[in-house]
């Protein structure tokens, strides 16, 4: 397994246990997983530190995203609303069409994570 693989793994892994504590919540934002980003190369600008912002479409479909955010940003003060705003400002054009198929998605009910690589 390599080190993105691995990486992505603990992500998954956390995000899927975070959200099985808090099943009234469809959003998070936590620190970046070193490596759990192909595109996230590097130190955060001067001042701002590497988040992840985690969208569960529904249990099991979720969605990623790096954002860089101000070191005094207040993480626990972000409700929901203010999340999804900043997941779209830092996502790839066509992620609301994404996030809509996600959430048609009709998947097994399973508490098993995902690991990439495992079939």
């Amino acid at each position: 397994m390599n080190e993105r693989d691995l990486a992505v793994e603990i992500a998954t892994a956390g995000d899927a246990a975070w959200f099985a504590k808090a099943a009234d919540r469809r959003l998070r934002i936590r620190n970046m997983v070193p490596g759990e980003f192909s595109d996230v190369t590097g130190a955060p600008p001067v001042g701002m530190a590497w988040r992840t912002i985690v969208l569960e479409a529904q249990p099991g479909a979720r969605s990623r995203q790096a954002i860089a955010l101000s070191l005094g940003t207040d993480l626990d003060a972000l409700g929901d609303e203010a999340l999804f705003d900043l997941f779209l400002q830092a996502a790839p054009k066509g992620a609301r069409d994404v996030i809509a198929c996600l959430r048609a998605m009709k998947l097994p009910a399973t508490t098993e994570a995902y690991t990439p690589g495992k079939v």
